[in-house]
């Protein structure tokens, strides 16, 4: 996860149903152009500090706004399923804002499906982390479990771990049980031992990566219990 998107998840989590993605955005757009101006000047000859400003800017809006003919790629569809829906549903309710966020999260795993990289799950997992960990800082897991099952179909139950349950509601049942057991306890482990400036890729390999971070929280924790 970059640097700007792990802002964006913290300040996703922090503004909840209030967060403005524009206004986000816009202001950290003004905080990297003041700290690039308040660099050197770079050697002579080189490009002059409205120049470079003018490449970041181009630089940000490439990738801000990719090609739509061209194929998403794991890092971008993750970073569209992070995004708050507030730019296109503004207007919605909190149940359509909800359900809008849980098509994403499935987009990153059809995403993560289709894809051959070795790291891919981490995208998949990096998606239901933070809507989960959104929903519990605000209090509303109940929320979260009674819509996530109600979109995958399935009947609710308002004891299930929310990390099962998103994972499970997600992928449209087409994990097994024995994975998706594996990614809740990692998961788990991840909220309850990793610190908010540490992206979770990078901790889950610092760990030793998804398995052992399961078998840690199993250790600790045993595997049905939440702790």
């Amino acid at each position: 996860m970059s640097p700007r998107t792990a802002k964006n998840v913290e300040a996703m989590i922090r503004g909840g149903d209030n967060f403005d993605y524009d206004k986000w955005l816009k202001d950290v757009r003004e905080e990297e152009a003041r700290a690039k101006q308040a660099q050197p000047t770079g050697t002579p000859g080189g490009p002059a500090p409205a120049q470079i400003a003018v490449q970041i800017k181009t630089f940000d809006d490439e990738h801000l706004r990719p090609n739509p003919a061209l194929p998403l790629t794991a890092k971008t569809t993750l970073a569209r399923a992070l995004r708050r829906p507030h730019r296109q549903a503004k207007n919605k309710t909190p149940k359509a804002r909800l359900r809008l966020w849980l098509e994403r999260v499935r987009g990153v795993w059809d995403d993560f499906q289709s894809s051959r990289r070795r790291d891919a799950v981490y995208g998949y997992l990096e998606a239901v982390f933070a809507i989960v960990e959104h929903y519990k800082v605000r209090r509303r897991t109940t929320r979260l479990l009674r819509h996530a099952f109600e979109f995958a179909d399935l009947p609710f139950n308002e004891n299930a771990d929310p990390f099962t349950a998103v994972i499970r509601c997600a992928c449209g049942n087409a994990a097994d049980s024995k994975t998706i057991s594996k990614w809740s306890r990692a998961l788990r482990f991840v909220a309850r031992s990793k610190e908010p400036d540490i992206g979770l890729r990078t901790f889950i390999k610092k760990a030793g990566g998804i398995n052992a971070c399961a078998d840690r929280y199993a250790m600790h924790c045993g595997r049905n219990h939440r702790c």
